[in-house]
C-alpha cells in the first residue's frame, strides 16, 4: 500500500511565493495523514494565465521552485509531483517534476500544449510521457490534454508503468455573448473538462489496470488571451476559466476511492492506494506519434470537434 496525498487548489496567476506559501500548508496537512507521495496540480506555481509577462517568473530545473520543492520532499520524507512554468535553451516549456526525497528530479515537458497555450510555452520535440523510477513503483506522469493522446497511453503500456498520475488545469470559460467564438467555444470546453476528469483516468485505470491520480487546480482565474494574426476578434484581456475541479484517485478496476466535490480551491485527501509494483521493469519506451489534431487515430478519447478544430488551427497559427 502507498499512502497518496492529492491537492487541488487555487494558484494566483504570478504569485508564486504566494502559491508556494498555500502549498506547503496542504503538503503539511497531507503528511499529517501519512501521504508518501504528494500530485499537486499543473503549473500550481505560477498560475494558469496567458499574458507576456509570465515568462518573467519562468524558472529552470534548478530554480526557485524545484529546489523548494526538494526541500519539502527532504524534510517530509516523500516524493512530489506537479508541473512548473519553465524556461529552457531559450524557450518556454510546461514541465512536469517528480521530485524524490532522495534530492532526484526526473522530468518532462508537455506535448500538446492547448489552444491560448501556445502562446506562452511550446510543444517539447522530445517524445513523453513522463516515466518516474520511485519507491513505489514505476510511475506514469502526464500534463492535462497529453492524457488524451495514443503516443502517451502507448508509452505507458510499454514501459509497463505501475501508476498514472495525471495533473491538470481543465475547466471552462465564461460566455461572452458579444464574442462569437467564445460562445462557440465554451460548451466544447465544458465537455473537454468533463471527459479529461472522469473519461480519461478511468480508460487508464482500466485498460492499464493501474492505479490512476487526477489532480487538477480549484476556484476561477481571469487571463488575458492572444489570438493568431489575422484573426476576426482582437485579444482576449479578462477571460474568466472556471476550472472544474474533480480531483479523484481511481483503483486499478477505475473504481474512484476519493474525489473532490466540485472546484474547490482548497482540497487535500490522503487514500491507502494498492499498488503492486512489477519484479523487474522493461526498458523505459515513448512512442513519437505527429501531430493530427483532427484525426481520430491521435487519440484514445476523442475530444469534442469544436476543440479539436480550435485545437489544431491554434497550434497552427498562435506558436
Amino acid at each position: 500500500m502507498v499512502k497518496i496525498g492529492i491537492i487541488q487548489m487555487q494558484s494566483e496567476p504570478l504569485e508564486v511565493e504566494k502559491n508556494l506559501l498555500r502549498a506547503e500548508a496542504l503538503i503539511s496537512k497531507a503528511v499529517e495523514e501519512g501521504a508518501q507521495l504528494v500530485v499537486l496540480p499543473e503549473v500550481f506555481n505560477v498560475g494558469f494565465y496567458f499574458g507576456e509577462d509570465l515568462m518573467t517568473v519562468a524558472e529552470t530545473l534548478d530554480g526557485k521552485t524545484v529546489r523548494w520543492l526538494k526541500s519539502m520532499a527532504g524534510e517530509k520524507g516523500i516524493y512530489i509531483t506537479t508541473s512548473i512554468y519553465e524556461h529552457y535553451q531559450g524557450h518556454y516549456y510546461n514541465t512536469m517534476v517528480m521530485v524524490g526525497s532522495d534530492g532526484s528530479v526526473q522530468h518532462y515537458r508537455k506535448r500538446n500544449p492547448t489552444w491560448f497555450e501556445v502562446s506562452v510555452w511550446r510543444r517539447s520535440e522530445a517524445p513523453g510521457p513522463g516515466i518516474f523510477d520511485t519507491p513505489f513503483g514505476r510511475v506514469g506522469g502526464v500534463i492535462c490534454f497529453d492524457s488524451f493522446s495514443r503516443e502517451t497511453f502507448e508509452g505507458f503500456q510499454q514501459s509497463a508503468v505501475d501508476m498514472v498520475v495525471i495533473v491538470a488545469c481543465w475547466g471552462s470559460s465564461q460566455t461572452k455573448w458579444w464574442r462569437p467564438d467564445v460562445v462557440l467555444a465554451g460548451p466544447a470546453l465544458k465537455k473537454w473538462a468533463d471527459l479529461a476528469s472522469d473519461a480519461v483516468p478511468h480508460h487508464y485505470a482500466t485498460r492499464l489496470k493501474v492505479p490512476t491520480i487526477f489532480v487538477n487546480q480549484g476556484g476561477k482565474t481571469i487571463t488575458p488571451c492572444q489570438t493568431p494574426r489575422f484573426y476576426p476578434f482582437p485579444p482576449l484581456t479578462d477571460m474568466r476559466y472556471d476550472f472544474c475541479g474533480k480531483s479523484s484517485i481511481r483503483d486499478a478496476l477505475g473504481e474512484i476511492m476519493v474525489q473532490a466535490d466540485g472546484n474547490e480551491s482548497d482540497f487535500c485527501a490522503v487514500v491507502p492506494v494498492d499498488v503492486r509494483p512489477a519484479s523487474h521493469s522493461p526498458e523505459t519506451k515513448r512512442s513519437d506519434i505527429p501531430q493530427g489534431y483532427l484525426l481520430p487515430g491521435y487519440y484514445i478519447v476523442q475530444p469534442p470537434f469544436i476543440a479539436k478544430t480550435f485545437q489544431a488551427f491554434f497550434t497552427s497559427t498562435l506558436q
